[in-house]
């Protein structure tokens, strides 16, 4: 438990802060070991949040530290320490005050003879199910350590392939949102002031400084009510890709369109194969850890394939070629699956078609990402040109005319 105080040290000066301990006696002592008179002491509560402000405020610990925290737990198993003095030490090592709340509450519940998994499963924002199935089945088989330790190094290679994926996109963006910027500034600032000059002039326009002319008055004159009707739709579409109805067809557009398909194709089996390989080598049964791993390859079409594989394979058909007949499993990867289930080696074989499939993720975005970045400076450079175009193509002809 948290606790809050404030007191007096030897030299009398004020002192608070926070501390743990199993109980208000305990806290107490520790205060006086401390040379720390008491003048007030109290239990930090939780608040518990519900609603929509849970999920504004609730939100999941870090990958980042959750792998940490794994990590540190695994080490310090393996070295012997009990689980108790273990979640102690990283408790006082975390640097979230969030998360030592929810450690702590692990702590609790496993001082009343919960087991880890169960405890864990109490606190959903921290901990999925999958981690939890996990954690359950090195409980069961005796090999906790090991498994946190796959746990921390499934966690480490999904950071990766966001990171990377994350790392690719961003130059894009960052571009396009700047290119935008100044094409807005352009025609809401600069053109208007200029084309002015234009008008005065009552004489015929180029064909390019007309439609120049046309955009900037439409910008200029419904400027704000077009922005807001973006807005609304991009809301519109946002809640409507998160239903069910909206995520398949999102889905299904997205994996099977020609140039991002194959990215996207390539990220869910990365993300299922890694997932069920993981949970495999921690003796998760097979049937739960196609359930646990078709819920987190973020596809519908994904998930409905492995449900119906798993359907099939409860009735007594083989992994393989249940998943062929959906289609969306590249045919080296059913004949590695098919390998490792005819020799039972079928998590490090899933472990290499993770890593495969990740290098084919990466090789994608790569070119994907080079071929957006040319595409992007042309794009930007034909609008600003022609914008310069039809802007200067009205002074040439003055120019002539009075020369």
């Amino acid at each position: 438990m948290l606790y809050a105080f404030t007191g007096l040290n030897a030299s009398g000066k004020k002192k608070s802060g926070t501390l743990e301990a199993d109980g208000m006696k305990e806290a107490r002592a520790k205060l006086k070991a401390n040379g720390i008179y008491i003048t007030s002491i109290r239990e930090e509560k939780v608040a518990e949040k519900s609603g929509f402000f849970a999920s504004v405020f609730q939100r999941q610990v870090p990958q980042k530290e959750m792998t940490s925290f794994f990590r540190q737990v695994a080490s310090l198993l393996t070295a012997g320490i009990p689980l108790m003095e273990t979640l102690e030490a990283t408790q006082k090592q975390s640097g979230s005050p969030a998360f030592k709340k929810i450690i702590n509450g692990l702590r609790e519940d496993i001082r009343q003879g919960e087991p880890l998994a169960t405890a864990m499963e109490k606190h959903e924002t921290a901990f999925d199910g999958l981690t939890a199935s996990m954690v359950r089945a090195g409980e069961t088989g005796g090999n906790l350590a090991a498994v946190l330790t796959r746990i921390a190094d499934f966690k480490e290679a999904s950071l990766r392939r966001e990171s990377a994926v994350k790392s690719a996109t961003v130059y894009p963006v960052v571009m396009a949102i700047f290119g935008a910027g100044v094409i807005i500034f352009l025609m809401g600032y600069v053109v208007p002031k200029i084309i002015v000059i234009f008008e005065d002039l009552e004489q015929a326009l180029p064909l390019s400084t007309t439609i120049l002319i046309i955009i900037t008055k439409i910008i200029t004159g419904y400027g704000y009510q077009i922005g807001f009707t973006l807005c609304i739709a991009l809301f519109i579409l946002t809640r409507f890709l998160k239903t069910k109805t909206g995520k398949k067809m999102g889905d299904r557009f997205l994996t099977n369109a020609p140039i991002l398909g194959p990215i996207v194709r390539a990220a869910a089996l990365a993300r299922w194969s890694h997932t069920t390989s993981v949970l495999l080598a921690s003796g998760v049964p097979l049937l739960r850890t196609l359930q646990l791993s078709g819920e987190v390859t973020d596809n519908t079409l994904y998930t409905e394939a492995i449900e119906n594989a798993t359907k099939q394979i409860r009735e007594g058909g083989s992994i393989a070629p249940s998943l062929e007949r959906s289609g969306l499993f590249p045919p080296v990867a059913l004949q590695m699956i098919a390998a490792g289930e005819k020799s039972g080696q079928a998590a490090p074989l899933l472990k290499q078609v993770a890593e495969d499939q990740s290098a084919e993720l990466e090789n994608s975005l790569t070119v994907l990402m080079s071929l957006i970045q040319p595409v992007l400076i042309t794009v930007l450079g034909l609008m600003v040109g022609f914008i310069v175009m039809a802007i200067l193509l009205p002074i040439f002809e003055i120019s002539q005319l009075i020369g």
